[in-house]
């Protein structure tokens, strides 16, 4: 399954608020290195290796473990690479800064794992009879990232404009 979709970063309280280039840049950075802040679910991360450009972590929700290495070109995009086990079917996901227009910021989401792109909705027993809940809580996770780096722009935490 592959899904994608954009998001404009503008805050709607104050139309004449912009976030700037770095400031969402450093909103996907924390995501990655403190994603509690924009998931209440996550119980526990654990940093298991650090560059420069590259995470390793661990993310627990409750008894679900869920590891990753996220890759970050800076200013640009943080890509996260799931690794599949038992309880997790792993994929791959992404968030692009775009700027099609000076100060015109988005964010492209976009998510590919090993569902097919067609769900079987007649068997529910069917692992891709959920692919669109799942797209649905992607956009929800999405929505509410987006959402929270601007709380975060707002309130001075990913520095000034």
């Amino acid at each position: 399954m592959k899904y994608e979709h954009l998001v404009q970063m503008c805050n709607p309280q104050a139309l004449d608020m912009n976030i700037s280039r770095a400031q969402l840049w450093q909103g996907l950075v924390l995501r990655a290195e403190d994603p509690q802040r924009f998931d209440e679910n996550i119980s526990e991360v654990r940093i298991l290796e650090r560059s420069d450009d590259t995470l390793r972590r661990e993310v627990l929700f409750g008894a679900l473990v869920v590891r990753e290495q996220v890759q970050f070109t800076e200013l640009l995009e943080v890509h996260y690479h799931t690794e599949p086990s038992d309880q997790h079917i792993g994929g791959r996901m992404s968030m692009r800064i775009e700027e099609p227009q000076p100060g015109k910021l988005f964010l492209r989401f976009c998510y590919i794992n090993d569902l097919p792109e067609k769900p079987d909705v007649s068997d529910s027993n069917d692992p891709s009879y959920f692919v669109p809940y799942l797209k649905s809580a992607y956009h929800q996770a999405d929505m509410d990232t987006a959402k929270r780096i601007l709380e975060l722009a707002v309130a001075g935490v990913l520095g000034s404009r």
